[in-house]
């Protein structure tokens, strides 16, 4: 299950990370609505996290232990989101630009952060990235970017 770091619980983030402030809130519970009741068990997510080295599907990973979202202020468009897997485990750090691009950036993200924490690896791979296309999340308009690495 999800935690929004902020909402009613605070805890120690990874660092340069923080409580999510109340007026994005609201974008991360959307995001989160959304993948609960339109990506879970549908199209072939499942499927292509489990072929990740961490051998998780998204269900598994939705419905086990917490993982935490976290705040980053980075504003300047170039970063989404962000996590420490060897260090912070259930942890995914989501940056203000994400969040003020709204809730299908946001959710985007969050599946990109999530298959990073399954086990893709960042550096130059597209692997991340392209769990977007297997669950739902690329039409023209976003929020999948084929060219996003890492």
């Amino acid at each position: 299950m999800f935690k929004l770091n902020g909402e009613d619980i605070c805890r120690e983030s990874p660092p340069d990370s923080e409580e999510i402030p109340a007026k994005y809130l609201p974008t991360a519970r959307q995001a989160l609505d959304i993948m609960r009741t339109r990506i879970l068990g549908k199209y072939r997510c499942d499927e292509i996290f489990s072929s990740l080295p961490g051998g998780k599907s998204l269900r598994d990973l939705y419905n086990g232990l917490d993982i935490w979202i976290n705040y980053d202020p980075s504003n300047d468009g170039t970063d989404y989101g962000w996590t420490m897997p060897d260090t912070f485990p259930y942890d995914i750090v989501i940056t203000q630009y994400t969040l003020r691009m709204g809730r299908w950036c946001t959710l985007g993200t969050i599946v990109h952060e999530l298959a990073h924490l399954n086990g893709a690896p960042g550096g130059d791979s597209t692997a991340a990235e392209d769990t977007l296309k297997s669950c739902g999340l690329r039409s023209r308009s976003g929020p999948y970017e084929p060219g996003v690495k890492g």
